[in-house]
């Protein structure tokens, strides 16, 4: 910013005050205008404009535009000073009004310039056509940078919800593919085990059926804790569907995988007797690993699940509900 000669330090403090005193003014002409325009669309009362709580710390960052000698400006600054209303307007969900609210401030304080024109002129910082246009330039770069930030916002929120389940919160169907096509190539490149898992929740069903589909959203809820807390952050845990989860192990080899699978089907024995479910509530699991069951993703997924279906086969022919150390384990090591 430009040091003023001593001889303008009098104007300065003047100019301050007189652009303090605009803040309160536009934040009435502003307030008012955009009740107006919503009282034609509904009745009863407005509610604030979203960026009504950053009009002051706005008006002093042009403050520092106007006294600049350069004609630039920092709109970080302003991006923040215009973050409050970003945060609540973030829960709207519509850019548009952010968009119209913008507008409704941008007006209100070039109206307020122009009625200034000759006590801003007598500051000596330039004609009013060069006030207008470096506040205009400021304003208009600090506002784009705000709406592209929370249009960034959504989209980064939208993104999230194409990603995750809704119910439990896990990574969903289509991520556990991208993640294991990811993670395959990882484990080629660098020659590493990985392994994955389907789980399927036994006896299942009769929670839905005795006790409603309210019981067995909370059980998926409280198994995919369960399972959040039993493995490792590095483990990538997605809700296949329904009452199945896929678990990606990356760095595991097919033993390791087997007895960690192990341990949880105890823990879910556990957990079942705890949260109420039927005696025979439990899991069942069927893995493949890399580089044993050597393939595509496809091919990972499919050995995997046929290693499901036949361990979920082997629980009711042997009527032996609980955890077993073979469950898991391919065909071949039995």
């Amino acid at each position: 910013m430009r040091m003023l000669q001593p001889s303008l330090q009098n104007n300065s403090t003047g100019l301050k005050r007189l652009v303090e005193q605009g803040a309160e003014e536009i934040l009435r002409r502003w307030q008012a205008a955009v009740r107006a325009e919503r009282a034609e669309l509904a009745t009863g009362g407005a509610e604030a404009p979203l960026l009504l709580d950053s009009i002051p710390l706005v008006l002093a960052e042009i403050l520092s535009v106007i006294e600049s000698d350069d004609g630039g400006a920092e709109p970080g600054k302003i991006c923040r000073a215009a973050r409050h209303g970003r945060e609540r307007a973030r829960q709207h969900l519509d850019v548009r009004d952010l968009m119209r609210e913008y507008q409704f401030l941008r007006q209100h304080i070039f109206l307020y310039l122009h009625e200034h024109a000759t006590q801003l002129a007598g500051f000596d910082h330039g004609d009013m056509m060069d006030i207008c246009r470096r506040v205009g330039l400021a304003v208009d770069e600090a506002m784009c940078k705000t709406l592209s930030a929370f249009v960034e916002e959504q989209t980064g929120g939208l993104r999230h919800l194409s990603r995750t389940d809704s119910l439990t919160g896990l990574y969903n169907h289509r991520t556990f593919y991208e993640r294991l096509d990811e993670e395959l190539k990882r484990a080629e490149r660098y020659e590493a085990p990985l392994s994955i898992v389907l789980i399927d929740l036994d006896d299942f069903k009769s929670v839905n059926d005795t006790c409603g589909h309210q019981s067995g959203d909370f059980l998926l809820i409280k198994f995919a804790e369960l399972l959040r807390h039993e493995l490792r952050q590095t483990d990538v845990i997605c809700r296949y569907g329904g009452d199945e989860f896929g678990v990606i192990l990356p760095e595991t080899t097919r033993e390791d995988a087997r007895v960690m699978m192990c341990r949880l089907s105890i823990s879910c024995g556990e957990f079942g007797a705890t949260e109420g479910a039927p005696g025979t509530f439990g899991m069942s699991f069927g893995l493949s690993a890399h580089p044993g069951d050597d393939g595509t993703v496809t091919r990972l997924v499919k050995v995997a699940d046929e290693r499901l279906i036949l361990n979920k086969r082997e629980k009711k022919r042997t009527a032996r509900p609980g955890p077993s150390g073979i469950y898991g384990r391919p065909a071949a090591d039995r």
